[in-house]
């Protein structure tokens, strides 16, 4: 049995599942992206958590330098936002903008366009889905997050099905198959030198 299969869909004219309030999204606020701002550093906090792999869950890529990542909120900022983070003091969204628990790093392409703002109801990733389900309930729970009904009605569908929540790392390449397979020179998957990239997360949240 997977790891939600004993918790079942909240009653109907319930609005609690798991300590998670279960509401529609909301903006109480004006969203202002500005005020989720995160410090450079949180790219190198990132790649440490994951072992000092350079990773991208949600596809299992590996990458040769943090210059070719953005960082990326897993429950994006505007997401949170409607989702009571607008009743929040200035600090607390800071806050939340750096909580590491709710950071990763995606291909640009896939933190700007596929998944950009979408959350578990309107978007899955190819790789670590069980991961990433869970992962967004923790950040809700941490930071008192309310969850729309679609969202925890797929958010269990996945977990049903889920052995695990845990990170999944895929099996890396040698750097000279990446290179191949990238149709790139060998020397341009060295470690970056420069320090962390400051490309922007959740541009399109």
């Amino acid at each position: 049995m997977g790891c939600g299969a004993s918790t079942g869909l909240p009653e109907p004219k319930s609005n609690l599942w798991r300590g998670l309030s279960v509401a529609p999204e909301a903006r109480c606020a004006p969203y202002n992206r500005d005020d989720y701002r995160y410090p450079a550093s949180v790219e190198a906090e990132i790649i440490a958590a994951m072992g000092g792999r350079i990773y991208g869950p949600y596809t299992g890529r590996y990458f040769g330098s943090p210059a070719e990542t953005d960082i990326e909120h897993i429950v994006a900022v505007s997401e949170a936002h409607d989702s009571g983070m607008c009743a929040r003091s200035a600090e607390d969204r800071r806050a939340f903008a750096r909580d590491l628990l709710n950071l990763t790093l995606a291909a640009p392409d896939v933190n700007r366009h596929d998944k950009a703002a979408k959350d578990v109801a309107e978007w899955l990733p190819p790789y670590n889905r069980c991961w990433y389900v869970g992962r967004t309930l923790e950040v809700r729970r941490k930071w008192r997050l309310t969850i729309d009904r679609r969202e925890l009605d797929e958010a269990i569908r996945v977990l049903d099905d889920c052995p695990s929540t845990a990170m999944l790392f895929a099996a890396a390449a040698s750097h000279h198959e990446f290179a191949l397979l990238l149709q790139i020179p060998r020397n341009a998957l060295a470690p970056h030198e420069n320090g962390p990239s400051s490309l922007p997360a959740d541009t399109a949240a």
